[in-house]
Parts: structure tokens; C-alpha cells; sequence
């Protein structure tokens, strides 16, 4: 197995794996059911049946036994070890968090365009707040991403309904969803590893 971290505390379990093996390896691993080949087979390149497979091989190490892993009408992971379940993957790497609180977590890889693409997802007080610093643009990004996927495939504008406040020490900030009848506050944590940035945000309680 390749995971190079699992991180427990009172708030999450977090687990990231980087992708190294074959796919033939990976269907070793999980020894998938008939359903879950039919669902594993519905993605059409190699790299994405990877990253599910794995998705699911990290929720059955984690509960010590096959699990079946399902999701939501709005594409929402679902499984029996955790209330929440937030997944994400990009190119090598794929993330697992799990939380008896609403949580999401998102992961990106670089990118080299994120000062052209950034007006499509920040506001104005972020855009000061960031100082047009591609780090922390890629921090915004993937914090607006976890954020909405706690939202349950609500409809929403991350340029106007998710904010982030200024990312303090240690990459720790909070964010909020705000629409005309609600307000949700969440506690937001990035890191960054190699060439990929991370953000984990969960509902305050």
C-alpha cells in the first residue's frame, strides 16, 4: 500500500495515498463484488478507476474489514464507518476524511494559470486578503471546494456565497457559506505537499 499519511484526532480521520500501482494491483487489493466492478468500470480512463478504487481500499483498512462504499443522489460519499465522509483526488494523490461532522476536503495539483483563473472564484476582500499570492489563491480554491462539499450539491456561486477569511500561521483560517436565508461557519486547515495544496474545512460547532 502507498498511504504516506493517516492523521487522527478529535475532529477527523485523514488518510492520503499516493498513486504508484497498477490498476491489476489495486483490484488484487480490493477483491471488488460484481456491483463493484460494475461501479469502478463506469469511469472511463485508468487513472480515475484508480483513484475509486483506492477510495475504496482506504475505507476498508480503516474499518478492518470490506465496506461498501455508496453515494448520495447529489454524488455524495455514504458509508457505514463515519456520519461524514468527504473524498478527493488528484493526479497521484487521493484523500479520505471522515468526521462525525459535516466535512470536506479538496486536493490540487499546481496550477500554472491560477492568477488568470482566480476572478472566477474569488471576491474583492479576498483578492486583497491573497495579494495576488498564487499560494494562497490555490489555499482559497481548494477551502471553497471542501466547503461546498458539505453543501449536498447545493447550487452556489464560490465567488459569492463562499468566503474565506485572511489564512493565518500555520495555514488555519475559517470560511463561511452565506445565502439570503442562511449562514454556515466553518474551521478551515490547508497544507501543502510537493506540488499539490489541500484544504480540509468542517462545519463549527
Amino acid at each position: 500500500m502507498s498511504i504516506i499519511k493517516i492523521k487522527k484526532n478529535t475532529e477527523y480521520t485523514l488518510v492520503i495515498w499516493k498513486i504508484e500501482e497498477e490498476i491489476n494491483s489495486l483490484l488484487n487489493q480490493l477483491e471488488p463484488t460484481k456491483q463493484e466492478i460494475k461501479e469502478i468500470d463506469r469511469f472511463k480512463t485508468n487513472n480515475r478507476k484508480k483513484q475509486n478504487i483506492i477510495s475504496r481500499l482506504i475505507i476498508n483498512q480503516l474499518a478492518n474489514k470490506k465496506v461498501k462504499l455508496n453515494y448520495s443522489e447529489n454524488g455524495v460519499p455514504l458509508c457505514s464507518i463515519f456520519k461524514h465522509i468527504s473524498i478527493s483526488h488528484s493526479k497521484k494523490y487521493c484523500t479520505v476524511i471522515g468526521s462525525e461532522n459535516k466535512i470536506g476536503i479538496d486536493i490540487q495539483y499546481y496550477k500554472k494559470n491560477i492568477l488568470e483563473i482566480s476572478p472566477k472564484f474569488i471576491n474583492q476582500k479576498e483578492k486583497t486578503t491573497s495579494n495576488k499570492n498564487k499560494e494562497t489563491l490555490h489555499f482559497i480554491w481548494c477551502a471553497k471546494e471542501a466547503i461546498y462539499k458539505t453543501l449536498n450539491g447545493t447550487n452556489c456561486s464560490f465567488k459569492e456565497n463562499i468566503h474565506i477569511e485572511k489564512i493565518k500561521n500555520k495555514h488555519i483560517t475559517s470560511g463561511y457559506y452565506q445565502n439570503a436565508k442562511n449562514t454556515i461557519k466553518y474551521d478551515v486547515y490547508c497544507e501543502k505537499f510537493e506540488t499539490y495544496f489541500m484544504a480540509i474545512a468542517i462545519i463549527k460547532r
